[in-house]
């Protein structure tokens, strides 16, 4: 496919790096890469993708497939179970 410039939203200073990828990469591998160079820390739950002011992208997808385009920013944002807590607790 093709190369796509981004910028990631760190999920909690609100830092800003700005990057070219291949649109061909999914979500999981986007993450994978912020993790090992440092952009984010490892974390348990993961991480979840969402264009800024947007949808949240299907990590399973790659960025062409979730109509990432040129100078998007994209928040990384920390995932979570608190929905699931909630039913759970409901369902007891």
């Amino acid at each position: 496919m093709a190369d796509v410039n981004v910028n990631f939203m760190h999920p909690t200073d609100g830092r800003v790096i700005s990057v070219t990828i291949e649109d061909t990469m999914t979500g999981q591998e986007v993450v994978a890469e912020l993790i090992a160079n440092d952009f984010v820390p490892v974390s348990g739950d993961g991480y979840n993708l969402a264009l800024k002011g947007g949808a949240q992208l299907d990590n399973a997808r790659t960025l062409f497939q979730n109509a990432v385009k040129d100078n998007d920013t994209i928040r990384v944002i920390p995932a979570t179970d608190a929905g699931q807590l909630n039913f759970l607790n409901q369902s007891l």
